[in-house]
């Protein structure tokens, strides 16, 4: 995928500041925080926050499957600070 392709996909996609609940605010969250994210089999998937957009309320991760992965916070289960090996358990 290219650059301008996958900037064209982030523009589409917008959070909120804050999941449904106020419980997640888009500013708790740093580079290196351990995350459980809602996938589509209506599981969890065990994520590493890579970098956080601000301007788009919009959390990039990675997991032991895919290195690059963006979720909007209400799709967030849980945050936790740094966990080592966190992906591989």
């Amino acid at each position: 995928m290219s650059n301008k392709s996958k900037e064209t996909e982030v523009k589409k996609m917008k959070g909120r500041p804050f999941d449904e609940f106020r419980c997640f605010y888009i500013k708790d969250f740093r580079k290196g925080d351990s995350i459980r994210v809602k996938d589509e089999s209506k599981r969890f998937a065990r994520g590493v926050v890579t970098d956080i957009d601000m301007n788009n309320c919009l959390i990039h991760f990675k997991t032991a499957d895919c290195p690059e992965n963006i979720t909007t916070i209400d799709k967030i289960i849980s945050l936790e600070g740094f966990i080592k090996n966190f992906l591989d358990t």
